[in-house]
């Protein structure tokens, strides 16, 4: 029987979904979505963070009432399944002693995903919109859990959902080429729509805000204008701002302070115009399209989240924007510890490379090469380089403390004329991975091309030494002895190879296993008489290093691929993850797993155990970058 790993700390943020950054009335804490996990974190404490985990998937939308005690969350899911919408309890946040939020109940009517949520204005009520494969509006009672009615929210696809601020039985829906006000008739069960009147006006609804006094409702839309709608006449009373001043790539977010809009739109520019006449007075751009807005109870400042997972902190008046917390937005590839060293780590997805400390997960350095992806990522043994493999066939050596540039290795890897692989879960071009040898002296780097290469790196010269060519797949990992005599290299295949790195037998094959696999990683075992690989038939498979045959075969995962595996120091334990979304602890004698840890919505890329063994870090296709505690029970 598994127990649940303990999740510590958490590196990220799924912003792309609209509204999905929300401030809980106590000021003090951010919600918001991390892949399938929901991160409430204190903003003055930047590792005060708590974890709710109870979706399957990746989290789509979020709401929470006016009072701040109940959150809501909807996911979405595989083709022909529906998705759940989970309500919470978080009235203890506000508690003079915090309690951990709770879970009530679970709702499920939406095929496939939750598009957007919202409260109605005490919370009594839930509205849920249903996704492109749904399409539905459907009416929740809080209290009981149970659906109220439902109806079908548009005849094209709906994307928002808003409820007027005093009246509990109004609301609105807007989306591709409609925009519609409802009432809800509790007693009757029905809910009744009338389509509004904008004239020749057609517009694609993102987002919309309600005034205090109910009268009016702003409409934010791809086109990037702002449409006033009468919510008593159910027309449209007013439009702008003007062509020239339209917020570019269209309004993602909006928000109302007083007698001034708030607006987010998708090209990073933060914009206030007067809600009378939209006409801006101020503008601020950030990185990344604005797609949240969560303003403060006192109208003071308001945090701003990005489709580029950064969370700016903005003073309203002047709209002064601070970086506060920034991530990964794109696949993150790879994940290393220097030797000996726990107290930072790197990561690399996408165009950069970044440095980060373990204990606050704040962010050190950033590299970026623009245009290109990082696939494979190693500190040199006394930590002075780190040493990158890249889609355009280049390695690359930065500085770990500035992040100047080293030196290039040009072609050390022929282009496949492949790109990277759907969802990035493995690199299919240029250089896929990389090993420096433990004297620092060489470096090995294998590539989608199939070959292993040797290269002599010393200061201001790197040459290529030896090249193998055996593999007829990308070599996926490479690992090496401690002596640096031999390295094993594995490839999509099929076959792991032992090469010999002395000069007796320089650079030639010593031994081969084969097997009906896409092989994603080898390890050694820290004695060095045993081998562990893992791949796509599901297995991890222990190896005897001499003959080459298999000891140990178990089941590394139930349904999908193993991606990654990392052995402790004295081979006690190891960890794997892979495509089934699970990052799981394991006693190697035994080959049993001990702990199972919940929380990427993608496939675990990678996965490494501190160099302390206190902590597991695992990074997934979703961008995010996971902190596990090791349980002390597990490693005394």
């Amino acid at each position: 029987m598994t127990s649940s790993l303990p999740l510590a700390g958490a590196i990220g943020s799924s912003l792309k979904g609209r509204n999905n950054l929300i401030l809980h009335p106590n000021d003090t804490h951010c919600i918001y979505p991390l892949g399938s996990t929901i991160v409430v974190k204190n903003v003055e404490r930047a590792d005060d963070q708590l974890f709710l985990q109870g979706h399957t998937d990746r989290v789509t939308c979020m709401a929470i009432t006016r009072d701040g005690n109940t959150l809501a969350s909807g996911q979405i899911t595989h083709m022909g399944y529906l998705a759940e919408i989970i309500l919470w309890d978080i009235s203890g946040l506000s508690a003079e002693t915090p309690t951990d939020p709770v879970l009530i109940v679970r709702l499920k009517l939406h095929k496939v995903m939750v598009q957007a949520l919202d409260f109605s204005a005490n919370g009594k009520y839930l509205a849920s919109i249903g996704g492109p494969d749904d399409n539905n509006l459907v009416i929740w009672n809080v209290e009981t859990g149970a659906a109220i009615c439902g109806s079908p929210a548009a005849h094209d696809t709906c994307l928002t959902v808003k409820w007027m601020n005093t009246e509990e039985d109004h609301l609105s829906t807007g989306g591709v080429k409609n925009l519609r006000m409802w009432r809800l008739d509790p007693v009757g069960r029905k809910v009744r729509p009338v389509d509004v009147i904008t004239s020749k006006e057609v517009r694609t609804y993102t987002c919309m805000v309600v005034s205090a006094d109910d009268q009016i409702v702003y409409c934010g839309t791809t086109t990037g204008d702002i449409i006033a709608i009468s919510s008593v006449k159910k027309t449209m009373i007013n439009q702008g701002p003007a062509k020239g001043s339209c917020p570019r790539c269209g309004v993602q977010s909006i928000a109302l302070v007083g007698e001034q809009l708030i607006v987010g739109s998708g090209d990073g520019e933060l914009m206030v115009m007067d809600r009378h006449t939209f006409v801006p007075t101020m503008v601020q751009s950030v990185l990344g399209g604005v797609t949240s807005i969560a303003m403060d109870s006192a109208g003071e400042f308001f945090f701003a989240g990005t489709d580029k997972s950064n969370v700016y902190l903005v003073q309203f008046d002047g709209l002064v924007a601070e970086l506060k917390t920034t991530a990964h937005s794109e696949p993150v590839n790879d994940i290393i510890f220097p030797r000996s060293y726990s107290d930072l780590f790197a990561t690399c997805a996408g165009s950069d490379i970044r440095i980060w400390h373990s204990g606050t997960l704040s962010e050190l350095l950033r590299v970026q090469v623009p245009n290109q992806v990082c696939n494979c990522i190693s500190f040199m043994p006394k930590g002075d380089a780190i040493v990158s493999g890249w889609n355009d066939g280049k390695i690359r050596s930065f500085l770990p403390q500035s992040g100047g540039l080293q030196f290039v290795i040009n072609e050390a890897h022929r282009l496949t004329g492949v790109g990277n692989s759907s969802g990035g879960v493995m690199p299919s071009n240029g250089v896929t991975s990389i090993c420096p040898s433990n004297d620092g002296k060489r470096l090995i780097s294998g590539g989608a091309d199939g070959q292993v290469r040797v290269w002599a790196i010393s200061k201001g010269t790197q040459v290529m030494i030896a090249s193998m060519k055996e593999h007829k797949g990308p070599v996926y990992a490479i690992a090496i002895k401690a002596d640096d005599t031999e390295c094993v290299s594995a490839s999509a295949d099929g076959s792991c190879i032992t090469w010999s790195l002395t000069d007796a037998a320089p650079f030639v094959r010593i031994n081969a296993l084969f097997a009906a696999n896409f092989f994603k990683c080898v390890a050694y075992h820290p004695d060095e008489s045993q081998l562990i690989t893992c791949g796509t038939d599901r297995k991890i498979t222990y190896w005897d290093v001499m003959n080459m045959s298999a000891i140990r075969i178990v089941d590394g995962s139930e349904t999908a691929d193993v991606n990654s595996l990392h052995i402790n120091a004295d081979g006690r334990f190891f960890v794997s993850g892979g495509a089934d979304k699970k990052v799981n602890l394991w006693n190697y004698d035994e080959g049993s797993k001990y702990f199972e840890g919940l929380g990427h919505s993608g496939a675990v890329n990678a996965v490494r155990i501190s160099p302390d063994e206190q902590r597991i870090i695992s990074v997934g296709t979703e961008g995010g970058i996971y902190v596990w505690k090791i349980p002390e029970s597990f490693t005394a």
